[in-house]
Formats: C-alpha cells, sequence, structure tokens
C-alpha cells in the first residue's frame, strides 16, 4: 500500500491510497468464491457457475464490494501512517476497481488547525450568572399544581353565577353569518373559565351566567388561523349553559403526599423533593448560561480557517433536527416544502459559529491539560442515566457496543474545559429577567451582523460567477 498526502489547506487535506493490484485481485477471487456457492443462474447447478458467468451477471457488485472490502481495510491504517485525524465524515473518490490494476482512492478530509491562545484571552472572563434561588413560594405553588391534577369536578352548591376558576358545561352552535358551520357544533363540552382552553371572547361570555343561560361570543380569526373554515372569519357562537361545576381540591397533608408516590412518606417529604428538583433544574439553566456566554466569549479567539467538512455536517444536523422539530410540532416538513440543501445552507452561519467554539474549546482543552478520565466518564454516564430513569450499567454497555464512547468522552472534555474557565471567571449575579434581554438582545445583533456579511458577499460570488462564465 502507498500513501501520501497533499496539503489543499491550514486545514484540509487530500489522501491518495494505492493498493497494489494482487490485493485487487484476492479480494475479487475470495467474493466470486463466496458468489458461486449462492448464485442461482438458470443452466447451471448450484456451486458449479464459472466465474466468466459470475462476471457477466455480478461484474458491478463485486466491484462495489471490493471497493468497500478495500477501502475498509486500508483506509484506517492509511490514516496512521501520516498521523492525520479527520475532524468530520470525508469524502471519498475512486473509479470501480479492475482486476490486474492497482486501486487507487482519495479521500478529502478536514484536520484541525493548529494555533495558539494567549490564557489571558480565556482567563479572568467577565460572567453573568441568573440569580436563581428556590424559595418556599414557588415549593408551594408546585403542591397547588399537584393537586390541582388530583381535583375532581362537583355541582355547584352555592346559588351564584359562575367565575373563574368554574368550570361551565354548554352545547354551543357556531355560525358565519345566519350559516351554522358544518361540524361546529358540540353538546357537554367543559370549559374551565380562566385557563385559556378557548377563546376569551367566550370566556368573557361564560362569567356570571347560570345553567339555562342562553348567550353569544363573536370571536374575529385571523388569516393564519390553522382551522381554514374559521381563518379570515367573523365567528358567532351561540352557548346554552347546562351547569356550573366547581372544582374540589385534596387536603394538602401526608394522605395526599402519600397518594403521589410511595417514597412521600409526608407533605414534608414531597416539599423536599420538589425543593431538589428545582435546584437542579435552576443549576442547569445557570450552567447554560454561564456556558453560552463564555462560547460567545473565546468563539473569535486564534486565526484558523474552519474545516469546511466539520461546517457542511453541523449545518445539515441542525437542518435534520429542525425538520424533526417541525414533526413534532405537527407540520409534515415536505408538505412544507423545505429543501434540504437551502435549509442546511441557512443553517450554516449558525454551523459556523459553534464549529469555531469547539475548535477554539478543544484548544483550551489541550493548553489546559485537560482530561477525561474512567472516573469521569462513570460520572457522566451515571448523570445521564438518571435522567434516563435506566441503570448506569445498562446505559453504560450501550455506549459501548454502538461504539458511541468517543463522544461522550467529547461531551465529558467539553464540560471538564467549560468548568476550568469558569473557575477562574469573574461571576456577577443578576437579575435573571434582565439577564435574558440581554442575551436575546446580542443574538439579534450577532444575528443581523451574519447577515449582513452573507449580503456582502453576495455580490462578490455573482461577480465571481459572471466572470468564470
Amino acid at each position: 500500500m502507498k500513501v501520501n498526502v497533499e496539503q489543499l489547506s491550514s486545514v484540509e487535506r487530500l489522501l491518495n491510497v494505492e493498493i497494489p493490484a494482487n490485493e485487487v485481485d484476492k479480494t475479487q477471487e475470495n467474493l466470486y468464491k463466496r458468489l458461486k456457492k449462492t448464485a442461482r443462474i438458470k443452466g447451471f447447478r448450484a456451486g458449479k457457475v464459472p466465474r466468466s458467468i459470475l462476471e457477466k451477471y455480478y461484474a458491478p457488485q463485486v466491484a462495489a464490494e471490493t471497493a468497500e472490502s478495500l477501502i475498509s481495510d486500508s483506509y484506517a491504517k492509511a490514516l496512521a501512517e501520516v498521523k492525520l485525524e479527520p475532524m468530520a465524515r470525508p469524502d471519498f473518490d475512486f473509479e470501480p476497481p479492475q482486476a490486474g490494476q492497482d486501486f487507487i482512492y482519495k479521500v478529502t478530509l478536514d484536520v484541525r488547525p493548529e494555533f495558539q491562545i494567549d490564557e489571558a484571552k480565556y482567563k479572568g472572563l467577565a460572567l453573568k450568572e441568573p440569580d436563581l434561588k428556590v424559595t418556599d413560594e414557588e415549593i408551594e405553588n408546585r403542591v397547588k399544581a399537584l393537586a390541582e391534577n388530583q381535583a375532581v369536578l362537583v355541582p355547584l352548591e352555592e346559588d351564584r353565577p359562575a367565575a373563574m376558576g368554574d368550570v361551565v358545561v354548554v352545547n354551543y352552535q357556531s355560525f358565519i353569518g345566519d350559516e351554522a358551520l358544518e361540524g361546529g357544533s358540540a353538546d357537554n363540552v367543559e370549559v374551565e373559565l380562566g385557563k385559556g382552553q378557548v377563546q376569551e371572547e367566550i370566556e368573557v361570555a361564560l362569567v356570571k351566567t347560570k345553567p339555562g343561560d342562553m348567550v353569544e361570543a363573536k370571536v374575529q380569526y385571523d388569516d393564519n388561523y390553522r382551522d381554514p373554515k374559521l381563518a379570515g372569519n367573523l365567528v358567532r357562537f351561540k352557548l346554552l349553559v347546562k351547569e356550573i361545576k366547581a372544582k374540589k381540591l385534596p387536603e394538602l397533608d401526608d394522605d395526599f403526599a402519600r397518594s403521589l408516590g410511595a417514597e412521600f412518606e409526608s407533605l414534608v417529604k414531597l416539599k423536599e423533593r420538589i425543593s431538589s428538583e428545582l435546584e437542579k433544574a435552576y443549576q442547569k439553566q445557570k450552567d447554560s448560561a454561564l456556558n453560552s456566554q463564555i462560547l460567545d466569549q473565546i468563539r473569535d479567539l486564534g486565526e484558523f480557517d474552519l474545516p469546511k467538512t466539520l461546517v457542511r455536517d453541523e449545518a445539515e444536523e441542525m437542518a435534520q433536527n429542525f425538520k424533526r422539530r417541525l414533526g413534532q410540532s405537527g407540520m409534515d416538513p415536505a408538505l412544507a416544502g423545505l429543501d434540504d440543501a437551502k435549509l442546511a445552507a441557512d443553517f450554516t452561519p449558525q454551523a459556523e459559529q459553534k464549529v469555531r467554539a469547539g475548535i477554539v474549546l478543544g484548544q483550551i482543552a489541550d493548553q489546559e491539560k485537560v482530561e477525561a478520565s474512567q472516573e469521569d466518564l462513570d460520572a457522566h454516564i451515571a448523570k445521564i442515566a438518571e435522567q434516563l430513569g435506566q441503570p448506569a450499567a445498562v446505559l453504560k454497555e450501550m455506549y459501548t457496543k454502538n461504539n458511541m464512547m468517543d463522544a461522550l468522552v467529547a461531551e465529558v472534555m467539553q464540560e471538564k474545559t467549560l468548568q476550568a474557565i469558569r473557575a477562574d471567571a469573574k461571576i456577577e449575579m443578576v437579575d435573571p429577567a434582565e439577564l435574558a434581554k440581554e442575551t436575546e438582545e446580542k443574538a439579534a445583533q450577532r444575528a443581523a451582523a451574519v447577515q449582513a456579511s452573507r449580503d456582502d458577499q453576495a455580490p462578490t460570488a455573482a461577480a465571481e460567477s459572471e466572470t468564470n462564465s
């Protein structure tokens, strides 16, 4: 095997691998022998088909399998020989292997850029942490919310009109003008006032009603409302109040706590669990806010070219995640007419920012000699297992079997590097709402800057295209 490397840029390499003809012939011979045992061709007994006949029927298939086998056997060895570590999915280029000829394949791949960062640029960063603290009021509100879930509806005992918090049982019919809407009626519909389950106009009409009352509500629907029959129309609802019910909440005592699970021995234990979960959630928000600020501040440190394939893969993954979110929200990405290539192009600026920050973070990890020990990996797996409610041993086995340990190591390395940067940072506690507003404004500024940059580049690209043509 002969291997040589061409440097296309500071981060891009072209790997040329040449496999001798005898290896090609040997691989093809083995494939044809295997094929001979299973091939079924009219006029020949099983296992007795001559190779010349097999080649007539299966030459393209064997050529493809030969290429796959030769590349699979040689690629890792070729990388080791020239000491290259690809940062992303490489691009392979080759012609189908031919008997009696050397097989040559080329691999275009990105490697990690080489640069240094002055530690003064990432140590002592000024960070803002949202001042999130668990309060007794918040715990009480969570307990009340749990009680709401166990509430039962009972007929209203008092002789009074419906009020916010009540459940009004109605029959209704909807109209556009004087014409009743097809499918626009229902009986015994429960509307909880104040919950936003129906349009505000309907809730307002039902407040202060009593059983037997007939009321009307008019609702103007937006042009883009999800139901085309209602979109852009003024719809009139006639509502007959059948019954008014009140919510009966359980007593907030030890029995209530035990009804939520055997692990809650008392109301105190329930509140302790709620407090603990809130603490974890708030810590996660704090870490996320600090990490986001760190990445924003270190992103532009260091001079280096971005690996194109890494950006491409990141943009494509962002595009696919976006389509998945659309699907989960009930929208069919195919019906939305989303083009994969254009969608990936739209996400490219974000992908470039993420890739750049990741590379800088990796360089800082090297300079700070950050390592992921087995203890670190086990702790990280245990943390994920707790979140998923699975045994850590089962999760570890899954990561190992599915070759996911490298990704796990990368996660741990990133988290430890961010922790190291936070340890040297100057952290100020601030109001969460103010920080959220500031973060949103900065994100908008970055997006505008990226768009301006793309707009500036567009005429240049057009001019180049015109010149080339």
